[in-house]
């Protein structure tokens, strides 16, 4: 049998403000990817973040993505927004460790901006206090979890706040991506991608 090697770029370092979405193992492939996707076509600075060391992350469907950095390269100067596809209940996507908790929650405290989709508004956000007495959404199997971290349940397929952004789940992906594009670049923008991606 072949042994086959693959050569990883060096991890990035981006030069300013940006978004990056959080990669733990089990993370939804469709929930991550679909999103930076319609970001950088909206010309975002996005970069993807290993909650570990280890920057060979592998998704829920077996996919094993390189993220650009892992946690220890993600400075918090540098996050404007902070982006967490969902994950089944057991995954470390959905579990962070100490650490990424503190990181999270001083983002949020200090301003900053969130955007998470179908399990991790209730399993990442919920146990962090963030939408504690705030109308969000989650995947709709969780609205157990979701309310019992105070949060208000919508059962919209989107809901936009000031500083957070929360979806559904893998079906509204790109409406979710869309309104961090209009939160961001504008509505112009977000109209000009709808068009090209032929997004109705």
């Amino acid at each position: 049998m072949t042994e086959i090697s693959i050569s990883i770029p060096a991890s990035a370092q981006p030069s300013g403000k940006a978004v990056f979405v959080m990669l733990g193992t089990g993370f939804d492939e469709i929930e991550a990817l679909a999103p930076i996707d319609v970001m950088r076509r909206a010309g975002m600075d996005v970069f993807t973040v290993s909650m570990t060391e280890n920057r060979l992350v592998k998704g829920a469907t077996g996919n094993n993505i390189v993220a650009d950095m892992s946690i220890s390269d993600l400075s918090p100067d540098n996050i404007d927004w902070l982006v967490f596809p969902g994950a089944d209940k057991s995954e470390d996507a959905v579990n962070l460790n100490e650490d990424l908790c503190n990181i999270v929650k001083k983002h949020w405290n200090n301003g900053g901006n969130i955007a998470a989709i179908c399990a991790a508004p209730a399993l990442v956000l919920g146990p962090l206090g963030i939408i504690n007495g705030i109308e969000a959404t989650g995947y709709p199997f969780l609205k157990e979890d979701f309310e019992k971290n105070g949060g208000i349940y919508s059962e919209e397929p989107v809901v936009i706040g000031n500083r957070l952004i929360t979806s559904k789940g893998p079906g509204t992906t790109l409406e979710f991506a869309l309104a961090i594009v209009r939160n961001v670049k504008g509505a112009e923008t977000e109209k000009v991608l709808r068009e090209g991606m032929v997004v109705s």
